[in-house]
Parts: C-alpha cells; sequence; structure tokens
C-alpha cells in the first residue's frame, strides 16, 4: 500500500508543470531538441499560461529539427509583432527562403531592427549579391575578383587554355593532352589514308576540342564560385 502511494505521487510530480518546464529546459540545453519540443508541447498543453520564452523555444527547437513550416505557424503564439516578423524572418532564412525571409525582416521596427537588417544583409550575401548587401552589413575589404567567362572561352581555342586562366595547372594539362592525342590520331589516319579511322577519330578530336572549351568557360563559373564562397565565409566570420 506504501509502494502503491509513493508510485502515485511520483506520477502526480511527473505531470506538475514546473517540473515539466524545468525538464524541457534540461533537454534543450543538452540539445536534444526533439525531446525538449515534446516536453514544451506538453508543458503548453498542461499549463494555464505560457511564458513567452516557451514559444520561443518551441519554435526554435522546429526550425533547429528542420520543421519550418511549423515553426511558422507556431511563431503566431508570439504576441509582441516586432519579434513575430523577426522570429518568421529568421525561420525563413534558415531554410533558406532568402525572398520570404526579407518581406518579414522589412517590416521589423524598433527595438530588433539592428537584428533585421543584419539578417537581410546576409540574406543577400549567401545569395552573392555584395552590393545589396552592402547597403545593410559592413563588408570585408578585398571583394572577390572574377575572372570573365569569355576570355575563358577565348583561352580556350588553345587546349586547356581556360583552365591556364583560372589557374587550374593539372586540368589543362590533362585537356591539352586529350585533344593534342585525338588530333595526332586524326592526322595519323589521315595520312595513311585510312578513311574509317580517320572519321572516327576525327570526330573525338572536335568532340575533345568543343569539351575543352565548355570545360574553359566553366572553370571560369567555378573559380567565381569559390571566390564569392570564399569572400561569404570572411562576411559570415566578421558577422
Amino acid at each position: 500500500m506504501v509502494i502503491l502511494l509513493f508510485i502515485i505521487i511520483g506520477q502526480g510530480e511527473l505531470f506538475e508543470t514546473g517540473n515539466i518546464q524545468k525538464f524541457a529546459d534540461y533537454l534543450y540545453s543538452r540539445e536534444d531538441y526533439a525531446a525538449a519540443l515534446a516536453e514544451y508541447r506538453r508543458y503548453q498543453f498542461l499549463s494555464d499560461s505560457v511564458e513567452e520564452y516557451v514559444h520561443e523555444r518551441i519554435i526554435d527547437c522546429l526550425t533547429r529539427l528542420e520543421r519550418y513550416d511549423e515553426a511558422i505557424v507556431a511563431a503566431d503564439n508570439l504576441t509582441d509583432i516586432n519579434k513575430r516578423n523577426l522570429t518568421i524572418g529568421l525561420v525563413y532564412f534558415t531554410s533558406g527562403a532568402m525572398d520570404s525571409s526579407r518581406m518579414y525582416l522589412q517590416r521589423v521596427d524598433i527595438p530588433y531592427d539592428t537584428d533585421a537588417r543584419r539578417l537581410i544583409g546576409l540574406g543577400y550575401a549567401y545569395e552573392f549579391d555584395f552590393g545589396q548587401a552592402a547597403t545593410y552589413i559592413q563588408l570585408p575589404e578585398s571583394p572577390p575578383s572574377y575572372k570573365q567567362p569569355a576570355l575563358g572561352a577565348l583561352f580556350s581555342v588553345v587546349p586547356g587554355g581556360g583552365h591556364f586562366y583560372t589557374g587550374r595547372i593539372g586540368d589543362g594539362i590533362y585537356s591539352f593532352l586529350v585533344v593534342g592525342t585525338a588530333a595526332l590520331l586524326s592526322y595519323y589516319y589521315y595520312d595513311r589514308d585510312e578513311k574509317v579511322k580517320f572519321g572516327l577519330s576525327l570526330s573525338a578530336a572536335i568532340l575533345f576540342y568543343a569539351g575543352n572549351i565548355y570545360g574553359g568557360i566553366n572553370s571560369v563559373r567555378n573559380y567565381n564560385y569559390h571566390e564569392n564562397e570564399k569572400y561569404l565565409q570572411r562576411i559570415v566570420i566578421n558577422e
């Protein structure tokens, strides 16, 4: 009978909202966001009034679990409209929906306007639109130095030239050898009047040459992308 009484008391403590809240906070501090979310929602269901920070943590848990649509719905529970817009903007930002993020962040006023502008600027930076980003946040010096795709194509007239232009020496040598070998084989079979083999080797040489030009242009695009990535990392570190 005594044991049963202790069990009943223990079970009752499990449903005390204060204990549920503390347990949820503990799980959140341990970064067990799925379990913390379940406990915060249990607290939300059993409690007569829910503190604002609990709503914020529910939204944060959902965001970290990549349940963005649910996080946006949960943001309706925030009473401060500026904080609500900032939070929804942050959820969209985290999900990568920058246009939707800006739509809410641009509505944010004091006292969260500084945070909103920072997120807007970072959003533009993640899209590599550094010109727009500079109107919202301070950018590092020495912006990216880009190569020109047209020059990549022009230099690729000489096999491998586009790769050499972007500093990819190994790829340039490989491209030169492949195209050069196919061209030499074409000449070899042409000189011996082996028409079928000449036709096949010439087709291969033309194909490899066209691929070399496309590869030169693509090499420039990759170079510019990596330049943007490096600059973005500097922005993120500074922020």
